[in-house]
């Protein structure tokens, strides 16, 4: 099963959930919006103005160019007419990014990125929310696994992180690790995660300006 946009020049954003997420005494609301066509100049205006400079400055320099290294990639990934993508916003303004491959059996991740909004906070739970919401399509699209290259230099080790959601360690494949979650851990790890972040799907979701979220 695969999202398909109509044929509309004027297509924007369709939401897709809402959440609340209460982790560690602090309660964050996200919202999700898959990305459509019409949303590459948003992308790139995105990608212009996010300041990891400003918005990291307390993190060692090479840990913020990967950083932004890793969202630079998940910008165009999420640009590229290929993938399915995902938008987060918190207090409307972007938190993240999530880009993937329906490959029918498979849901391939192909990049997935958490970054500080634009008035500098880190949102709590941005990139787990992502992929939750990845789950969500994998159970829904009966998939059998979702697939992972993991880059072993981030800014922070994401391949522990994975292993939290439920990933499995394939071993390495060029300069990356290549990871799986079956369908089983998939539901497994949708329930254990539903215990801090409740999902609300949007009901007759009408098409969105990402632009005019932003406040």
């Amino acid at each position: 099963m695969k999202i398909t946009p109509a044929a509309n020049t004027n297509f924007k954003a369709i939401p897709i959930a809402g959440t609340t997420n209460k982790f560690k005494g602090l309660t964050t609301k996200i919202d999700l919006y898959k990305i459509t066509k019409s949303d590459r100049k948003f992308l790139e205006k995105l990608a212009s103005t996010v300041d990891f400079n400003t918005s990291l400055k307390k993190m060692d320099e090479f840990d913020r160019k990967r950083w932004k290294k890793v969202f630079d990639y998940a910008v165009e990934s999420a640009q590229n007419p290929e993938n399915q993508s995902i938008i987060a916003f918190s207090d409307n303004k972007p938190c993240g990014i999530l880009s993937f491959v329906d490959e029918v059996r498979t849901l391939f991740l192909d990049a997935v990125c958490a970054f500080p909004r634009s008035d500098g906070k880190k949102v709590n739970l941005g990139g787990t929310t992502l992929i939750y919401q990845l789950f969500k399509f994998a159970e829904s699209f009966k998939v059998k696994s979702v697939e992972l290259l993991a880059v072993t230099d981030g800014p922070f080790d994401v391949i522990s992180k994975y292993k939290r959601l439920g990933f499995k360690d394939l071993g390495m494949e060029g300069d990356y690790v290549k990871m799986s979650c079956n369908q089983f851990k998939v539901k497994e790890k949708l329930g254990e995660l539903s215990s801090i972040i409740d999902y609300k799907p949007v009901k007759n979701p009408e098409n969105v300006n990402l632009e005019d979220l932003i406040v």
